[in-house]
């Protein structure tokens, strides 16, 4: 029987649970180290038992793993703003220990700007 792992919180994956699988590398040489995470689109049984494959219960926990690997602070939960030609709107996407919004505003057309350019110069 194979136990998969969480590498960051060691939580157990149950059967039909969906988690976030990749495989992490380091080369040492003479004069450098090379450090590589690669995650994979979707689980994969046959190469989860890999020797270096990772194993992630959520995003969070990925997060986190490759921040302390690669010595950065884990990224923060962030507002991002998006300019598109569609009304307003704001959009909120749950991923397992974090949120990210998204809010979209309508821009204004460049022609707009130069026809009040032009009348302030008159």
């Amino acid at each position: 029987m194979v136990r998969y792992e969480c590498d960051f919180c060691h939580r157990l994956k149950e059967k039909n649970e969906a988690w976030i699988m990749g495989f992490a590398a380091e080369n040492i040489g003479v004069t450098a180290a090379r450090r590589e995470v690669t995650i994979l689109p979707k689980w994969d049984g046959a190469r989860a038992v890999d020797y270096l494959a990772v194993h992630f219960c959520c995003d969070h926990c990925r997060q986190n793993y490759i921040a302390g690997i690669f010595g950065e602070e884990p990224g923060e939960t962030e507002i991002v703003e998006e300019v598109a030609v569609i009304p307003q709107k704001r959009i909120v996407r749950q991923y397992p220990g974090a949120t990210v919004e998204t809010r979209v505003q309508r821009r204004k057309p460049a022609r707009a700007k130069s026809k009040a350019r032009r009348r302030k110069a008159a």
